[in-house]
């Protein structure tokens, strides 16, 4: 008898999304004012077999990878590192340089770590 919540600001991300996973396209037009959590919900349920193309896309829409928000970057950054999107490695290494925080640090360099390559650039940044 508990009501299930809903939650309007997840339902046009969700939406967005959508018609992106059926071939659309992806136009992010009313995402002009989309809220951190918004954006993360959208990075959180991208598919797990994107392309560089498709990071390239999403990028040169969103402006991801020049973010300024530490929670958005670091999950973008995440995917950067799991799909090889090189473009963004410099941005990459300066965020590892320049942030304290472990709650960013951790997952990046996890995934840093899944691969010899990243390995090798973890431990070069890490120094």
């Amino acid at each position: 008898s508990c009501p299930k919540p809903f939650a309007d600001a997840f339902h046009e991300v969700q939406e967005c999304l959508a018609l992106w996973f059926n071939g659309n396209g992806i136009s992010l037009p009313q995402s002009s004012h989309w809220n951190t959590h918004q954006w993360l919900h959208f990075l959180h349920q991208l598919p797990t077999n994107l392309t560089i193309q498709q990071l390239r896309l999403l990028d040169s829409i969103a402006q991801f990878t020049t973010s300024g928000n530490a929670e958005i970057l670091c999950t973008w950054l995440v995917l950067a590192v799991r799909y090889d999107y090189k473009e963004a490695y410099p941005r990459l290494k300066d965020f590892l340089i320049n942030t304290g925080r472990r709650k960013f640090l951790l997952p990046i360099y996890q995934e840093l770590m899944k691969t010899p390559e990243g390995e090798k650039m973890a431990r070069e940044i890490y120094k």
